[in-house]
């Protein structure tokens, strides 16, 4: 385990806080900094299940950090690749503490994998997932649902104008990456419909134990709000 490097840490903080000033509510500060505990938190649970477990803290913390520095929600419009834009934004800052390439590469393969978009395009199986992916994934997951998700889901879909709801329309289920991308890029589907296309998945595709038991109360929240909503909407 690597022990935390607080510079790097509270600049990585400061980093972040500055390039994500300008974000709706849905990708803001606020967001990153409650991944970043969220990712602190299930670490050190998965830690007490498996005292033999084997990870680097620096690369869970930096990666929860810079998790959002690349979306494709935001950056699929730009003349450069993903992977190019990550380290042109990172690239500085990683120099600047003459981080490893090692460290480099473990950072950037996170944030670049993250997302529900890579999941459905890679199929990627756990076994193969390393632990600090899982960790930080779980984290950002568990920012997507319940009380916090509804509230997010909403500011998100208000910036890009998208309605709430359109009665008729109804939701894309067992989507496709390519679906979810041309969604994505043609700014379609509703705010009600996104919960069925992948806020309600979320639960079963968790990947640590305690980010499985954390999903499941903010599922049923969740679940709760949809029939609460479901029953006013018909009136």
């Amino acid at each position: 385990m690597v022990v935390e490097n607080l510079n790097l840490i509270e600049e990585a903080k400061n980093f972040s806080r500055n390039f994500m000033q300008n974000n709706d509510p849905s990708h803001d500060w606020n967001h990153v900094e409650r991944v970043y505990k969220n990712a602190m938190f299930l670490i050190e649970q998965e830690k007490k299940l498996n005292e033999n477990l084997v990870y680097d803290l620096e690369v869970i913390q930096l990666a929860a950090l810079f998790h959002d520095i690349i979306d494709f929600k935001y950056d699929h419009d730009k003349s450069k690749s993903l992977d190019q834009i990550a380290q042109d934004r990172l690239g500085e800052f990683f120099s600047r503490f003459n981080l490893s390439m090692d460290k480099q590469e473990q950072v950037l393969h996170i944030i670049l994998n993250i997302s529900w978009r890579k999941e459905l395009e890679m199929g990627q199986k756990s076994d193969r997932i390393p632990i600090e992916l899982k960790i930080v994934r779980d984290a950002d997951r568990l920012d997507a649902i319940g009380a916090v998700g509804v509230a997010r889901c909403m500011a998100f879909s208000g910036a890009k104008n998208r309605p709430i709801y359109i009665e008729g329309v109804e939701p894309i289920h067992n989507m496709t990456a390519e679906q979810y991308n041309n969604q994505t890029i043609k700014n379609e589907s509703t705010a009600i419909n996104h919960f069925y296309e992948k806020l309600l998945l979320i639960k079963d595709k968790m990947q640590t134990q305690t980010g499985k038991k954390m999903a499941l109360e903010r599922h049923e929240f969740m679940l709760q709000y949809l029939n609460q909503f479901d029953t006013e909407i018909k009136l």
